[in-house]
């Protein structure tokens, strides 16, 4: 679905952001986690075609997103952190702008708002920066595009609505599309991702799906510090800590654990998939 070859950009010239990065991305749920400021955002614009590259080229469905063409635009929906929000109702906003999506359910956006508790009758520049972001989510997710980008999206929202934006997701997210979530609160999305990405400061750290991190790599509490972690925390109860998974045991991977790893200990977590 998304192809990005050899891509360079910055945003002044002899700075690069990204130099000579390549990624793929296909069908399923996608977390791209990173600390703020290490081109998340950039990237997904990239991919958009809002940002243009200084060298090689982002495509969806093969088709150059640079170019903006309209048989693509309506294949895929970009939500960013924040946004202008225009002196109308959701309900406005939708009418308006639905008719461009054809695969639009209005039966799932009444109840993604109801979900999320929010009334479509109000202005969306009269009510909170939270309420807006609900009211939008629940529009993007109901256009059911083939491919929805998502920057941060649980910025602004509470516990509750958090825990019903992963319900409204796993609702609405098939095998044939693609979810791409741009955020730096891993948590958010445990027991939700079919695929991680870690950026650090332009490049890429991690590309695995979590069955390939399952596989590879163990973890566990114990009382004592294992002998062979790649990482561990320590807390009341012990160790939560990163292992190999030598002899290959099901388990589910802490995905907030993991990123952690990966950004201090990048070399020893690759080196798994190196051997």
């Amino acid at each position: 679905m998304i192809k990005i070859e050899n891509i360079s950009y910055g945003y002044k010239p002899k700075q690069p952001i990204f130099s000579d990065i390549s990624l793929k991305v296909g069908s399923g749920i996608y977390g791209l986690l990173g600390e703020n400021g290490v081109g998340k955002t950039t990237l997904i614009h990239l991919i958009c075609g809002l940002l243009f590259p200084w060298k090689g080229e982002c495509s969806i469905d093969n088709s150059n997103s640079a170019r903006r063409s309209p048989e693509l635009l309506n294949r895929y929906f970009f939500l960013p952190e924040e946004m202008q929000m225009p002196t109308e109702s959701i309900y406005q906003f939708a009418a308006r702008h639905s008719v461009f999506y054809p695969r639009f359910s209005r039966k799932d956006f009444e109840q993604n708002l109801e979900e999320l508790h929010i009334d479509g009758k109000q202005k969306l520049s009269a009510v909170s920066y939270g309420q807006q972001k609900k009211a939008m989510l629940a529009y993007a997710l109901a256009l059911h595009t083939p491919l929805t980008l998502l920057d941060e999206p649980t910025n602004g929202l509470d516990i509750t609505s958090r825990q019903a934006l992963k319900r409204i997701i796993s609702r609405t997210v098939d095998d044939e599309s693609t979810l791409f979530i741009s955020t730096h609160q891993a948590h958010d999305f445990e027991n939700l991702l079919d695929h991680l990405i870690i950026l650090s400061e332009g490049e890429i750290l991690l590309n695995r799906s979590l069955d390939e991190i399952s596989e590879r790599l163990l973890f566990v509490r114990t009382a004592y510090l294992p002998e062979d972690s790649l990482y561990s925390e320590q807390d009341l109860h012990g160790y939560f800590s990163i292992l190999p998974n030598e002899e290959g045991e099901e388990n589910t991977p802490d995905i907030e654990l993991l990123y952690k790893a990966v950004l201090q200990v990048p070399e020893k977590i690759k080196m798994i998939w190196n051997e």
